[in-house]
């Protein structure tokens, strides 16, 4: 692992500026980052957590959220575009057959981003998918279906679609046992992940989103009316790392809103020189009541973000333990249930044990770090006036972003899963997408 988060930091520190310096303006006027992820692009942010010997930085989970959350702090949009692409590389790292895993990767080093098709809107039940895979008279693989929530496919070269496979077209390929990315065998062999290039004729993405927060985003409609498929990946198990990573990334977004408003609210109260007729005819920087709040929501923001890295800290632990080690290529006994005549049953339940751990930090840091971020969105208005509410300064978007990202996975049941693991011992494990129940 070569990419520590200081050396990331210091590489992508110009690129972070400049997606900053039009940040308020595209918000104003909804102009879809398009430049902003062109620059990120360009730097290589999208190679950064690809292994080190197929050319990317080797970064690990935790210096990969921190540099998330530094990203979302300048522009939560854009930042969720990145972690639409970072979860597709999550995918790639998991597939069990090398020469595809090779062949993306050698993509995504090359400069491709991929977005996300994973939901559905209506229709399917809970677990299940209604998009299709078939072939056809020439036995070509189509797509057929209408997906929802699309973060980042329609700045991308390709999407990463769930589908149900026809009886004609084979699942792809399945590790036996574990996998350095997860502990469990794999989901339904029907069921599969579709890689589909977005500018092709029957694929047709919509930026129908019209949610009051993450605005530009792009998540909105993809329909693949008999789309070419590029290839079908494996999913990953539900109890591995790759949903882990997701949710951990949700978080860093959160976390990195959290310090855009406390950022903004602090810059916003060192300026202000007006006081209430109530306010004892002190200035806001000199009122200790007013500091006080400051104080707080400091503590709040650094704890969201030492909960964020703690969950990635513990990913990386449990990714050291699981087969095929760190670096994601997998040629150990893990790959092919072999025995090599070491103890890998005691590996095997270590690898289990930190993975589990790694759940738990994550779905704990989802159970607070909403709470800490849209406490710290809401109350910073507590230290300025009702001039801080001008259109002009945009400081509503921090909390229409963070409230948005907040109602993605609700944090509820992140602590009911975390309580049933507390009282009766259950490992969570979460459907496979979401439907009607």
């Amino acid at each position: 692992m070569t990419g520590t988060y200081a050396e990331l930091a210091r590489r992508f520190a110009p690129a972070f500026a400049g997606v900053a310096r039009g940040e308020p303006a595209r918000e104003a006027g909804r102009h879809l980052p398009f430049a902003a992820l062109e620059q990120l692009r360009s730097a290589g942010l999208g190679a950064v957590p690809v292994p080190a010997e197929s050319g990317g930085a080797g970064a690990g989970q935790e210096a990969m959220l921190r540099l998330l959350m530094d990203l979302a702090a300048v522009d939560a949009n854009t930042a969720h575009l990145v972690r639409s692409h970072l979860s597709f590389v999550e995918h790639v790292l998991a597939q069990p057959d090398e020469v595809l895993r090779a062949k993306w990767l050698a993509r995504v080093v090359a400069g491709d981003l991929a977005g996300s098709a994973l939901s559905e809107a209506q229709g399917p039940a809970l677990g299940e998918v209604d998009t299709t895979v078939s072939r056809d008279d020439a036995g070509q693989l189509r797509i057929s279906g209408r997906k929802y929530y699309t973060t980042g496919s329609i700045f991308a070269t390709w999407t990463l679609a769930t589908a149900r496979l026809d009886d004609g077209v084979p699942a792809p390929g399945r590790r036996r046992g574990g996998s350095r990315r997860g502990t469990a065998p794999q989901r339904p062999a029907r069921l599969a992940l579709a890689v589909v290039r977005v500018r092709q004729p029957r694929a047709h993405v919509k930026d129908d989103w019209d949610g009051f927060g993450q605005r530009l985003t792009g998540t909105g409609t993809v329909e693949f009316s008999g789309a070419g498929v590029e290839d079908l990946m494996a999913l990953p198990p539900a109890d591995g790392h790759v949903p882990l990573h997701h949710e951990a990334t949700l978080m860093a977004l959160l976390a990195g809103v959290g310090r855009a408003a406390l950022r903004d609210g602090v810059e916003q109260t060192r300026r202000r020189r007006r006081s209430p007729n109530t306010g004892g005819g002190l200035t806001p920087r000199e009122d200790d009541q007013l500091l006080g709040i400051i104080g707080e929501l400091s503590a709040q923001q650094m704890t969201a973000e030492e909960l964020v890295r703690a969950a990635g800290r513990d990913l990386d632990e449990a990714l050291a333990l699981a087969p095929g080690g760190p670096a994601g290529v997998g040629n150990g006994a893990g790959d092919d249930g072999g025995d090599d005549g070491g103890d890998d049953g005691d590996d095997d339940g270590d690898a289990v044990e930190a993975m589990q751990r790694a759940a738990l930090t994550a779905h704990r840091a989802h159970v607070m770090v909403p709470k800490l971020v849209l406490d710290t969105c809401t109350r910073i208005f507590d230290t300025l006036g009702a001039s801080a509410t001008s259109t002009e300064l945009q400081l509503d978007r921090h909390w229409r972003n963070a409230r948005t990202l907040a109602s993605h996975d609700p944090a509820v049941f992140m602590a009911r899963m975390v309580g049933d693991w507390e009282v009766n011992g259950t490992a969570p494990v979460p459907y496979l997408s979401t439907g009607t129940a």
